[in-house]
């Protein structure tokens, strides 16, 4: 499984490392600079252990999605994580469940010190960027709340709970509850990106029209109420809502997203919410929604230039450290640890 287990959000920078490595056994951090090789150590890890057959799951980074943020292999209970800013990492027991992985003993301090201003400008800078993109964030949340308001005023509360519980009802199956919550989307120098986590299902359900959240929210709710086995997408703009809802016993996944978190489908439906909308209560706010859609996609754009400009930085900081590390000693350690953590376990 490949997915997201943070987010560029509203709330800032919002992370679910504690409950994504709470299961495993073995928790493995990795710390180091930019351009240390953390990224390239994890895919190290998840090949070798793919190589043996086990199932790996690939945990992306939310600004960059082709950059790792851990990998987990299912079948040891073995996990590896950045445990770098933001999201850091500590250990709360050393050596029995957690190790601290430091790659910055790969680099050479001389190469790197006649740099330190530049460093430590250019990472003051990216830091800016970040917190000029999440102020953009959290306006584009506020905003969004206006909308749903708005959108609030026009829909049938009752009739859409209604429909949505004999809806969920129909999914209900006989087996034990499994509840999970992840990201299968993150927004990032390249806006919005989606995984596809659950690969091949068997039904996809498309949500579309004013009040797509506020649907597929009850029906996770009612999901939860009942003990239904269900993995839920956590929102990356808003955490507290959900853009996707996959029924593990049925194979069924509804998103409100055109791009699905999945590879294929075997039948795809729609459900429309106008259904549950007044049409003359929407058409009395329909210029105030379309200004606030306009300052919606604005305020989007605005974030993704300032992740854009900090992901720059990011780069000219790799620039500086790649040649100041020793990846050969990098190589041989990788090795070494696969050998010692997967190999001999398997």
């Amino acid at each position: 499984m490949e997915f997201f287990a943070a987010a560029n959000s509203r709330n800032g920078f919002v992370s679910t490392f504690e409950t994504t490595f709470s299961n495993v056994s073995r928790l493995y951090i990795l710390k180091g600079s930019s351009g240390c090789g953390k990224s390239t150590f994890m895919r190290r890890v998840a090949s070798e252990a793919q190589k043996l057959g086990m199932e790996t799951d690939l945990i992306c980074c939310s600004s960059d999605p082709d950059s790792l943020d851990g990998v987990i292999v299912r079948e040891l209970g073995v996990a590896v994580a950045d445990g770098t800013a933001p999201h850091t990492m500590d250990v709360k027991y050393p050596c029995v469940r957690e190790s601290i992985i430091n790659l910055g003993q790969f680099w050479n301090e001389s190469r790197l010190l006649p740099h330190s201003e530049k460093i430590i400008s250019l990472t003051d800078r990216k830091s800016n960027h970040y917190n000029n993109a999440y102020r953009c964030l959290a306006a584009l949340g506020t905003v969004n709340d206006m909308i749903t308001e708005l959108i609030s005023r026009a829909l049938d509360r009752e009739q859409l709970e209604t429909w949505a519980f004999r809806f969920t009802e129909k999914l209900s199956g006989k087996s034990a509850s499994l509840y999970k919550e992840l990201f299968c989307s993150a927004f990032g120098a390249s806006g919005l990106k989606t995984k596809a986590v659950f690969g091949s299902v068997n039904t996809l359900y498309r949500v579309n029209g004013r009040g797509a959240h506020s649907l597929l929210f009850a029906i996770w709710q009612i999901a939860r109420e009942k003990n239904i086995s269900v993995i839920a997408s956590r929102d990356p703009i808003d955490p507290s809502l959900v853009d996707a809802l996959m029924f593990v016993e049925s194979g069924v996944l509804i998103t409100l997203r055109s791009n699905p978190p999945c590879s294929s489908f075997s039948e795809e439906k729609k459900i429309s919410t106008s259904r549950f909308t007044d049409a003359s209560r929407l058409a009395a706010v329909r210029s105030r929604l379309r200004l606030l859609d306009r300052t919606a996609i604005e305020l989007s754009e605005e974030a993704k230039a300032e992740l854009a400009a900090a992901k720059e930085l990011h780069n000219t900081i790799e620039s500086i450290y790649i040649p100041a590390m020793d990846f050969s000693a990098v190589d041989e350690y990788t090795e070494s640890f696969c050998r010692r953590v997967i190999a001999e376990r398997e």
